[in-house]
């Protein structure tokens, strides 16, 4: 894994952990692609507008909650995928586990796959 790997991921993270959405916006030009997609298991959604919309729904669902890194980012030539946890570390509490695949082009990340473990 490269360190702009790692760059990526911590700014990915930094969006989805982000409560405004104007700010959401802002930096999502530096982390993904203009036409990525988002899916999870029930939802799939386009551009970066699709992503904020998937943000929001998580935030409003669980408000507070933080997605934090667990483990190593694992990367074979543009598929990049790592475990995390969503919850409120300094508390203790975890709500859910899973893991994110991300496909990335050109240093932008042009697929965000997640999947939820419990």
């Amino acid at each position: 894994m490269t360190s702009d790997i790692r760059t990526l991921v911590d700014a990915h993270l930094d969006v989805w952990n982000s409560g405004d959405a104007g700010q959401r916006l802002t930096s999502m030009a530096k982390v993904y692609a203009d036409d990525v997609r988002t899916t999870e298991s029930d939802a799939s959604y386009a551009g970066h507008a699709g992503v904020n919309e998937a943000i929001a729904g998580l935030h409003g669902a669980l408000p507070g909650m933080t997605l934090t890194l667990n483990g190593p980012i694992q990367q074979a030539q543009d598929l990049v995928t790592y475990q995390w946890s969503l919850g409120t570390p300094t508390e203790g509490i975890v709500a859910a586990t899973g893991r994110d695949v991300l496909l990335v082009q050109n240093g932008l990340i042009t697929a965000l796959y997640v999947v939820i473990d419990a």
